[in-house]
């Protein structure tokens, strides 16, 4: 209790006023602390924003402009080759032909078409291969060979539907 009654006793000494210019006096001699205003950060993300912006376009035409370039090249180089042309037209003919005739018979369709789907595929390997390599006439020459075994196996596919057909009616 000798402690309760000493500050009891001692209550005004203990009680002095502060002076007002003590806390201004107190905030000069405190280091100041930059922060960095929103200002300074909105510009380097408008900055930032800016690069991300024109990076995506940059991908986009990069991309899609590259796949019509090419595009359009394999399209003239086939164009230019009068060998290729007729024998695509010829097998789309024959093909067409052939679906007239198998339209019917699903088991058929379904088999003559996965056999004639891997040499199309083929083709189209072939086809893309064009634009970037050099050696065009054997890429012709192979795609022209490919286009042959086309229509040799739609010109067989064609006899064999006609076959079945002509059971089908007996």
């Amino acid at each position: 209790m000798k402690l309760e009654e000493l500050i009891n006793n001692n209550r005004e000494s203990f009680e002095e006023e502060v002076s007002t210019d003590l806390w201004v006096k107190l905030e000069k001699q405190l280091p100041r602390i930059s922060t960095p205003t929103i200002w300074v950060n909105s510009k380097i993300l408008r900055i930032a924003a800016g690069i991300v912006i024109f990076l995506g376009v940059g991908f986009w035409f990069g991309k899609y402009s590259k796949d019509e370039l090419y595009a359009s090249k394999q399209d003239k180089m086939i164009s230019s080759e009068p060998t290729l042309v007729t024998y695509t037209e010829a097998v789309s003919e024959k093909r067409k032909n052939l679906e007239g005739l198998i339209e019917e018979n699903p088991e058929l369709q379904k088999a003559f078409l996965s056999d004639l789907s891997d040499l199309q595929k083929n083709f189209e390997y072939l086809k893309s291969q064009l634009p970037h390599n050099p050696n065009h006439d054997q890429l012709f020459e192979a795609m022209v060979q490919n286009l042959k075994w086309q229509i040799e196996l739609l010109n067989q596919q064609t006899a064999i539907a006609v076959d079945v057909n002509k059971h089908e009616l007996l």
